[in-house]
Parts: structure tokens; sequence; C-alpha cells
């Protein structure tokens, strides 16, 4: 039971230190994204389902999706994260660089079909929260 209360008290603490993205210069990241990390992401089926409603919603998903990912996924390239964490160093202030959850750890018995199709989910989802943020 104790085990349980700490688990939830540090997710509480996670929710609490996310960035605050509504001071960022939004036209580095744009130029950012174009020129750098762009070419980082690719999808032969792209089929979003994650929106977001502004910028800073859009930044903060994407920093989830990216420097957060979900365990077992290893498609995702880590220069991906690197840039993208070093873009939003440049362009936001007050964004400090978060230690990376290293207690999530994946199962081996998951099925490697169900491993491919959530990281072709996430690189999907990142890639429609980008075009979403460079239209607004």
């Amino acid at each position: 039971m104790v085990f349980f209360r700490k688990i939830f008290i540090l997710q509480l603490v996670g929710l609490v230190l996310t960035s605050n993205f509504t001071d960022c210069d939004f036209e580095k990241i744009r130029m950012d994204y174009l020129n750098i990390i762009s070419k980082d992401l690719t999808c032969t089926d792209c089929d979003a389902t994650l929106r977001c409603e502004d910028q800073p919603d859009c930044l903060t998903k994407i920093e989830r999706l990216t420097l957060h990912p979900t365990p077992g996924c290893k498609s995702l390239p880590e220069e991906l994260a690197s840039r993208t964490e070093a873009t939003l160093e440049r362009s936001c202030p007050g964004y400090y660089r978060k230690q990376k959850n290293n207690a999530q750890a994946m199962k081996k018995r998951k099925k490697r079909e169900d491993t491919i199709k959530r990281c072709q989910k996430i690189v999907s989802n990142l890639i429609g929260l980008w075009r979403r943020f460079m239209r607004l």
C-alpha cells in the first residue's frame, strides 16, 4: 500500500513539473523544425490521433512524446530527442532538461508487432502535432 502511495505522489510531482511553453519564441522553433527536426521524422502510414489546441499545447504534447517515449519503442531516433530538447532550451525561457524516467521497463513478453504499431503511432502523432504547430 505504501509503495502505491509513493508511486502516486511521484506521478503528481511529474504533473506539476511540466514546462510552460507560453513564452517561447515560436518562430525560432518553426525554423528549427523545418531545418533540423523534420528530417528525423518519417512515416509511411501516418494516422495521427492526438490533437492540440494552440502552440503551447502542441509543444507540451510534442515534448511528452519525444522526451518521455513509451518503454520499448526503439524507433524514435535518439537525435530527435536531443534536437527537440535543444530547440526547446534555446527558444523557451525557463525550460530545463528533465530527468528521463528509467523506472518504466518494457516487459519482454510483449509481442514485437505491438511494439512496432505503438512506435508507428507515436511517430504519426508527433508528425501530426508538428504539422498543427506549424499551421497555428
